[in-house]
């Protein structure tokens, strides 16, 4: 007697076996060819960057060398009348020399109003000599664009290198404070320790608000803040203060006061 149906079920397992080997063959196939096709583009891709030139490295940032370094900078505005019309400022900026100067280079900003400028400086000795007074020191104006000048200092004797000096600086301004809003700026163009930044006012006029802030360029400004006005009781004069340390080179600190 035939098996016929254990003869058929053999043909039928060996046929699938072959599909499902064929199946497994045919897509291994397409695997390697796909892996073939990535290693040539990524062979195509390295040869491409070894033929490029390599691109230069960006140049370094430019660090700007300064002459000297400021330790302390005061300047104090005086108002001596109620309207505005006269006021002086005195500010002095106490200088360690980073190289020997023949010259100081300052900024000079003409502001509005007319006014007189004196500069003088002075040598700090070593030890506990006692200061000396003040020499009168000619300068010569260097233009520049706008209302900011660079004022060139000529010393009487060159500073050596790593002496500390002091460069003294007084202005008879006129008119410069006649409207009711009104402010003082310093910029600090030179790396410096700690500045004190100085407005009196005199008694008789009320002050109706004050506030201080920084700023870089002509648009940037930041860290506004008000600003507590004090009484001198010796004098009655109001005073607005501002001292900072480590200000930014660069950056330029405003005081506002309405009156």
């Amino acid at each position: 007697m035939s098996e016929p149906k254990e003869d058929g079920g053999k043909r039928d397992g060996g046929e699938a076996l072959e599909g499902l080997l064929g199946r497994l063959s045919e897509g291994l196939g397409r695997v390697l060819d796909q892996q073939k096709a990535l290693g040539d583009r990524l062979a195509r891709l390295e040869g491409r960057l070894d033929e490029e030139p390599a691109g230069q490295a960006p140049p370094a940032a430019e660090v700007r060398t300064y002459d000297y370094r400021v330790l302390h900078h005061s300047r104090c505005y005086t108002l001596q009348d109620i309207h505005g019309r006269a006021a002086e400022m005195v500010g002095v900026r106490r200088c360690l020399a980073l190289q020997e100067l023949a010259q100081v280079r300052t900024r000079y900003h003409t502001g509005t109003g007319e006014r007189e400028v004196r500069y003088s400086c002075r040598v700090i000795p070593d030890g506990d000599r006692a200061e000396p007074g003040w020499v009168p020191v000619e300068f010569r104006i260097d233009k520049g664009a706008g209302a900011d000048y660079s004022a060139f200092l000529v010393m009487p004797v060159p500073i050596k290198s790593g002496e500390v000096f002091e460069v003294r600086h007084e202005i008879r301004l006129h008119n410069a404070f006649t409207g009711r809003n009104e402010w003082v700026t310093l910029v600090v163009e030179y790396p410096t320790e700690v500045f004190r930044l100085e407005v009196l006012l005199p008694p008789g006029r009320r002050l109706v608000g004050a506030r201080r802030e920084e700023s870089e360029g002509a648009s940037n400004s930041f860290n506004k803040r008000r600003v507590f006005p004090r009484t001198l009781p010796q004098t009655g004069q109001v005073s607005l203060l501002w001292e900072e340390e480590r200000p930014v080179t660069g950056r330029a600190y405003t005081l506002f006061w309405d009156w």
